[in-house]
């Protein structure tokens, strides 16, 4: 059942219940009214109570069982009315204790129908209080057939009975009330479940557009990844061959000395890992981190992944200032870019790189940041202009775009308490405006030469070593490039659990996935036995594909660093590690 069908629902059930206990209160009552008239000598009343109270039966199961009890708070609401009324005229109209009964009905009516039903109502009781009150001075003689020794009793019979409906109502309207809140409390929940389910729909959206967009860019990616490849795999072909026949000693004997192979080939292997950690950061799935991001260096890696997408379509034009820094998802900014960068690629044909451009600019304006990505293409026309940043809008066609990306795009800046704009023209080009919000550095960061001087100092000290990894190769190459140090390795979680609880060391270093025990969980028995250990662990890690693997990263803040790795950098990790764990000197 929908909810608005829960709400109706319980309304009707409500109004319905206490339909019920006005008409068995007023048919518990009646008898005592019937046998008052009847000992008064007014058989008309007499009967008229008899009347209603039979037409207040029917009406309830009428209401109950047939019209519902919106026509059946009319009829009981009317019926009492026609019937007070009655009693009225025969008990001296405006004087009769029993008119002041007559303020219960707006209440009842708009308790048992609507409010609206109150309303007319009170417009009845205005107008009928007015015609009893000048009906004297019109000559109109109003009935009263109560003795006047039989005025006390019958007026404290009215009054009790008034207090009773009063009561009745006073009830009601509580009850209401509690109905009232409880269907706030219903509709909080329903559009508290509804923003939960839209955010996790949206969660999904961006995640499929990322996918999307990876699918989209493949052959491109491919080719930045397969071109550095190609000469990584052939200068290490190349140096294995003249190692293996012993020319390697000969240098007159090579085409390219062995040292220039090698050094190629560390570059094309850096190219690779710079894409991949590009790649992960774009599909990072952890889209509720935030912190101050540097647009320049998102601009930087957005451009490497569409890089084979621009190059055959247009030449690039990148100008962002350095130093601008926002507050955001680095992943969701590089959305942000890449769909932007896609769109203007897309608008342009393929064939003319030195008759078009695309221009991406970054500068503080406004004590915002003004991101502009312009473009040469086909530009888009003035009908659809509005229509652009709508879900699933695309005028690309079938099967070469979701319509989400520009969607997609506006809801992340929304998010990010930024908004894009777009100016277009047919056939000369289109600049879409991001505005962002700048952040403030909280510290001086430390410069590149302080950080590499103390890394040079810290060097020096000849440090206990740790490592555990499950691939062998990998262990053999830290241990080789650590040598430096006092390295010692372990392959297996478990075996190095006891090493760690009997020996001590410096630094451990330690993989995060591996099999039978992961780092996790060895940081966790390593916590529980020996927490000084535990503070002096560093982890490595090849890429996060679990929420538990990114939750415990946080965690352990900064003590983590990504494969692969420059030496030098873990060579610094690795020394801030010990600096930090290190034991007080003696006083």
């Amino acid at each position: 059942m929908k909810p608005d069908a829960e709400l109706e629902l319980a309304e009707e059930q409500r109004r319905l219940r206490l339909l019920t206990i006005v008409t068995i209160a007023f048919l518990v009552m009646g008898p005592f009214f019937i046998y008052q008239y009847v000992s008064l000598g007014i058989p008309a009343m007499s009967t008229a109570v008899a009347i209603t109270m039979t037409a207040a039966s029917l009406s309830l199961l009428w209401a109950r069982w047939r019209a519902g009890s919106r026509a059946g708070g009319w009829a009981a609401t009317s019926l009492l009315f026609s019937l007070l009324l009655f009693s009225n005229w025969n008990s001296g109209g405006f004087y009769d204790p029993n008119f002041g009964w007559l303020y219960v009905f707006p209440i009842l009516g708009a308790l048992l129908v609507h409010a609206r039903a109150g309303w007319t109502f009170t417009g009845i009781i205005l107008v009928t209080t007015v015609i009893f009150w000048l009906a004297p001075e019109y000559g109109i003689v109003v009935p009263d057939n109560i003795p006047a020794e039989r005025y006390a009793e019958q007026s404290l019979a009215n009054r009790l009975s008034a207090i009773l409906a009063i009561g009745i109502a006073l009830s009601a309207i509580a009850s209401h009330e509690r109905f009232s809140r409880t269907l706030l409390q219903r509709a909080n929940k329903n559009l508290e479940q509804e923003m939960e389910r839209r955010s996790m729909i949206q969660e999904r959206l961006i995640q499929t557009e990322r996918a999307a967009s990876i699918g989209s860019l493949a052959s491109g990616m491919a080719h930045e990844i397969n071109n550095p490849l190609t000469y990584v795999i052939g200068n290490l072909e190349l140096l294995q061959d003249q190692l293996r026949s012993g020319a390697a000693g000969d240098a007159a004997a090579l085409d390219r000395e062995p040292l220039f192979l090698a050094s190629e080939a560390l570059e094309g292997s850096l190219r690779v890992a710079s894409l991949v950690k590009d790649l992960n950061t774009f599909s990072r799935v952890d889209d509720t981190s935030v912190g101050p991001v540097d647009l320049a260096v998102a601009i930087e890696h957005s451009v490497r992944l569409v890089a084979n997408e621009i190059r055959h379509r247009a030449t690039l034009d990148v100008d962002c200032e350095p130093e601008l820094r926002i507050l955001g998802n680095e992943g969701q900014v590089q959305q942000v870019l890449i769909n932007l960068l896609v769109n203007a690629a897309h608008s342009i044909e393929t064939g003319s790189v030195e008759h078009n451009r695309i221009r991406v600019s970054a500068r503080p304006r406004y004590q915002r940041i003004l991101l502009e990505v312009s473009d040469t293409g086909c530009g888009i026309k003035p009908e659809i202009l509005d229509r652009i940043f709508e879900p699933f809008f695309t005028t690309k066609a079938i099967g070469s775009g979701t319509g989400m990306g520009l969607s997609i795009t506006r809801n992340v800046l929304d998010a990010m308490g930024g908004s894009i704009t777009v100016e277009s023209s047919p056939g000369v080009g289109s600049t879409f405006s991001v505005w962002l919000n700048p952040v403030e550095a909280d510290a001086p960061e430390v410069s590149p030469e302080a950080e590499s001087s103390a890394g040079s100092l810290a060097a020096d000290r000849e440090l206990r070593i740790l490592i555990v990894d499950d691939e062998h190769r990998v262990l053999r190459y830290l241990k080789d490039a650590l040598a430096h140090h006092q390295v010692c390795t372990e392959g297996h979680a478990k075996t190095a659990l006891a090493r760690i609880l009997r020996e001590d060391h410096d630094v451990i270093l330690c993989d995060l996935m591996m099999p039978e025990m992961t780092g996790m969980d060895l940081y966790a028995e390593v916590q529980r036995d020996r927490p000084e250990a535990a503070r002096r662990m560093l982890f490595m890690t090849a890429g996060t594909f679990v929420e538990q693997q990114r939750d415990f990263l946080a965690s352990v803040s900064d003590r983590w660093i990504e494969k692969p790795f420059e030496i030098a950098e873990l060579e610094r990790r690795i020394q801030a590690r010990a600096e930090a764990t290190r034991p007080d000197p003696p006083a």
